[in-house]
C-alpha cells in the first residue's frame, strides 16, 4: 500500500463515523436511549474492563447509540478525556480480500495503527461476535481475537463493540480471556410507549425526507401493529421500517400526511391480512364477543359470560398492566369444550384460532422439563414456551391438563401469571402481557358428574348451592396444586355437562361446518330433522362430553359421504347429497335401535340410493 498517511490502512478499511455524522448531525440524533450512552461513556472511562459491548437484539438500536456517542463527542458533550476522538466504524467482511496480505494481516495492521493514534481513535465493531475465529480459515492458529486480546490487556487500544444476545453468550463468553476485557451493556426493546416516544420525536427525518407529514396516530399503529403483526423483528426498527414504506407509497401518490390507513396498507401487502381487520381497534373485538364465543361453543353459557367479563376489565384498562390480559383454570370433565372455547377465544380476540399457543402437559411430567420451556443455554437449545410467546405475543396461551405436570414446571407460571414476564435461559426476558392464558385440568370431574346426578347441571344450582360446590372444587385443587399457585389464577370456571339440547345444538353446528367444506368439493348437503333426532339420541354421553357425537358424525355422516364423493363423475357440476334416518328407535319393546341412516346424490337427472347401517 502507497500512501503517505500514517494510518493508510485505517483510512481505507474502516469508515469514519465521526465525518460522517458532522455532515448531517441532525440525522444522528438518537432519543430514548440516554442512559445507555451514558453507560457506554461510563465505561470508556473506567480503569479496567473500558472496553463497552453493546447487547441487544437487532434493530433494538445498537448502531444508534454509538452515532448519538459521536454526535456528543462532535459536540463537545462529553467528558474532557473523550473530547476530541474519532470514532471508526470496521467492518470484519472488508478484510476478507487478498489486497493488502490475507485477513490477518490486515487485521494486524489496523490495530497496530489504532496502537499508534491510542487517545485519538475509537473503533466500533458491529457483530463483535465475528471476532472470535475470524481469520482462523487462513490455516493459521492465530485469529483476530488473539490478536486483539493483547493490546485490548495491556489498554493500548479502545473499542466499542456490537452484538446479540444469542451471539455474546455462543461466542464472546466462551472466550473467557476476551470476555475479561469487555463490559457488556445491555441493550433492551423499547417498550410500545418509549417506542411511540423515539418515532415521535425521530419522525421528522422520515418527513423531510419524503416531503410528507406523518400524523401521531400512524407512529402509534405502527408501533402496536408491528408488535401484533411483525413477530420476528424488534422495535424500534420495525416501526420504523414500517413509517418508511408507507410514507414512501404515500407520497408517490401525493398524499399530504401519512395517516394509520397507510401503515396498515404496508402490513396487508406483507401479510394478506385485510386492511378492515388490521386496524381493528380492541373495543371493536368487544363487541358482540358473547356471540361470537357462544356460536362456536355450546352449553357453555355462564363460563362463556365470565369469561367476556374478565377481557372487557382488562381492555378497558382496570386490569393490572404488568400481569397477562387475564387468566382462567377450566374445570369439568373431558369433551365439555374447553380446549375448543380456547380456540374460539384466539378467533375472536386475535382475528386467527391459530394465535392459540397449545402445551399438553403430561409431556412435562419430570423436574428436568423445565429447561423445555426456557430453554438450555448449554446446549444452546431454545424454550418452546418462551420462543413461541416471542414469535406471538398476541395469542392464547393453553396448558392443556396442568395437573399432569410436574410442580416446579408449573412454577415457571408463578411468575408469568404475577409479573406478566418469564426469563429463558440466555437472560432474555419475554413479555406474556399480550396473553390469554388458559389452563385445563380434568381435577374434580368425578365431583362435577355426580353433583350433576343428584342435584342436576352446574347452572341449574341456586346461588347457595353454587357457592358451597366451588368451594368443594377449591378443596379439590387444593390437594393437587400449591395455593400460591391456585391463587394467581383470576378465574376458575366450572363447565356444565352436556346434556342432550346441548348435544342436539352441536350436531347441527357440526353438519354446518361439514356442509361449508363440501361446497370446496362443488358438493351440498341437506338432511331431514330425523338425522337431527338420531345423532342426538346416540350422540349424548354426559360423562364424556361431545366426543361420542363426533365420532359418531364421522362414522355415520362423513365417512358415506366421503366415499359417495369419490364414486361421483370428476366434473365441474355441482352435486346435491341429502341425508335421512329411517328405521324404530330403542323403546321399551325394543332395546336394540333400528335406525338407518340414508344417502341420496343427485345431479340433474342423477339419482342414487344407497344406505349404512
Amino acid at each position: 500500500m502507497t500512501n503517505s498517511s500514517r494510518t493508510p490502512f485505517l483510512e481505507k478499511y474502516t469508515d469514519s463515523l465521526s465525518a460522517k455524522i458532522a455532515q448531517k448531525e441532525t440525522d444522528y440524533q438518537v432519543y430514548g436511549r440516554d442512559k445507555e450512552v451514558a453507560a457506554v461513556i461510563t465505561s470508556l472511562r473506567r480503569r479496567t474492563k473500558n472496553n463497552p459491548v453493546l447487547v441487544g437484539e437487532a434493530g433494538v438500536g445498537k448502531t444508534a447509540i454509538v452515532e448519538g456517542l459521536t454526535l456528543a463527542i462532535l459536540k463537545g458533550e462529553v467528558p474532557e478525556d473523550l473530547q476530541g476522538l474519532t470514532v471508526r466504524s470496521l467492518e470484519l467482511s472488508s478484510l476478507m480480500t487478498d489486497e493488502d496480505g490475507g485477513f490477518i494481516a490486515k487485521f494486524k495492521k489496523i490495530i497496530e495503527e489504532m496502537v499508534a493514534t491510542r487517545g485519538k481513535n475509537l473503533l466500533f465493531i458491529d457483530e463483535f461476535h465475528t471476532i472470535v475465529g475470524a481469520g482462523s480459515q487462513e490455516g493459521q492458529a492465530l485469529d483476530a481475537g488473539n490478536i486483539i486480546k493483547p493490546v485490548l490487556a495491556r489498554g493500548d487500544i479502545q473499542l466499542i463493540g456490537a452484538t446479540t444476545l444469542d451471539e455474546f453468550h455462543d461466542y464472546v463468553e466462551t472466550d473467557r480471556a476476551l470476555e475479561r476485557r469487555m463490559q457488556p451493556i445491555m441493550v433492551d426493546e423499547p417498550s410500545q410507549p418509549q417506542a411511540i416516544r423515539m418515532i415521535d420525536q425521530a419522525k421528522r427525518i422520515y418527513e423531510d425526507y419524503h416531503h410528507i407529514a406523518i400524523s401521531p396516530e400512524a407512529v402509534k399503529q405502527a408501533v402496536s401493529l408491528s408488535v401484533r403483526y411483525i413477530t420476528d423483528r424488534f422495535l424500534p426498527d420495525k416501526a420504523f421500517d414500517l413509517i418508511d414504506e408507507a410514507a414512501t407509497i404515500a407520497s408517490a401518490e401525493k398524499k399530504v400526511i401519512v395517516t394509520e390507513y397507510e401503515i396498515a396498507q404496508v402490513l396487508k401487502n406483507r401479510t394478506g391480512i385485510p386492511i378492515t381487520t388490521i386496524l381493528k381497534a380492541d373495543k371493536d373485538r368487544l363487541e358482540d364477543l358473547t356471540e361470537k364465543l357462544k356460536r362456536r361453543v355450546k352449553g357453555q353459557d355462564e363460563a362463556i359470560s365470565a369469561i367476556v367479563d374478565a377481557i372487557t376489565i382488562a381492555q378497558a384498562g382496570l386490569q393490572d398492566e404488568n400481569k397477562p390480559i387475564s387468566s382462567f383454570l377450566f374445570l369439568g370433565p373431558t369433551g365439555v369444550g374447553k380446549t375448543e372455547l380456547a380456540k374460539a377465544i384466539a378467533e375472536a380476540l386475535f382475528d386467527d384460532e391459530n394465535a392459540m399457543i397449545r402445551f399438553d402437559m403430561s409431556e412435562y411430567k419430570q423436574k428436568e422439563d423445565v429447561v423445555k420451556f426456557i430453554g438450555d443455554r448449554a446446549t444452546r437449545t431454545k424454550g418452546q414456551l418462551t420462543e413461541s410467546v416471542k414469535q406471538k405475543p398476541y395469542s392464547v396461551l393453553l396448558l392443556d391438563e396442568v395437573e399432569k405436570a410436574h410442580s416446579e414446571v408449573m412454577d415457571i407460571f408463578l411468575q408469568v401469571l404475577d409479573d406478566g414476564r418469564l426469563t429463558d435461559s440466555t437472560g432474555r426476558v419475554i413479555s406474556f402481557k399480550n396473553t390469554i392464558v388458559i389452563m385445563t385440568t380434568n381435577i374434580g370431574a368425578q365431583k362435577i358428574i355426580n353433583k350433576a346426578e343428584l342435584k342436576g347441571n352446574f347452572k341449574t344450582l341456586s346461588e347457595r348451592e353454587r357457592l358451597q360446590f366451588e368451594k368443594s372444587m377449591d378443596s379439590e385443587l387444593q390437594t393437587e396444586f400449591r395455593p400460591e399457585f391456585l391463587n394467581r389464577i383470576e378465574n376458575k370456571l366450572i363447565f356444565n355437562l352436556l346434556e342432550r339440547d346441548v348435544i342436539e345444538e352441536i350436531a347441527v353446528k357440526n353438519l354446518e361446518e361439514i356442509s361449508e367444506r363440501m361446497t370446496k368439493q362443488n358438493l351440498s348437503l341437506t338432511y331431514e330433522p330425523s338425522l337431527i333426532t338420531y345423532l342426538s339420541d346416540v350422540g349424548t354421553d354426559v360423562k364424556n362430553g361431545a366426543r361420542p357425537l363426533e365420532r359418531l358424525i364421522k362414522r355415520k355422516v362423513l365417512a358415506p359421504i366421503a366415499t359417495k364423493s369419490l364414486e361421483l363423475p370428476k366434473t365441474d357440476l355441482t352435486y346435491h347429497i341429502h341425508l335421512w334416518v329411517e328405521g324404530e328407535a330403542p323403546d321399551q319393546n325394543h332395546r336394540q335401535d333400528q335406525r338407518v341412516v340414508y344417502l341420496e346424490a343427485e345431479e340433474e337427472k342423477l339419482h342414487k340410493n344407497d344406505f349404512w347401517n
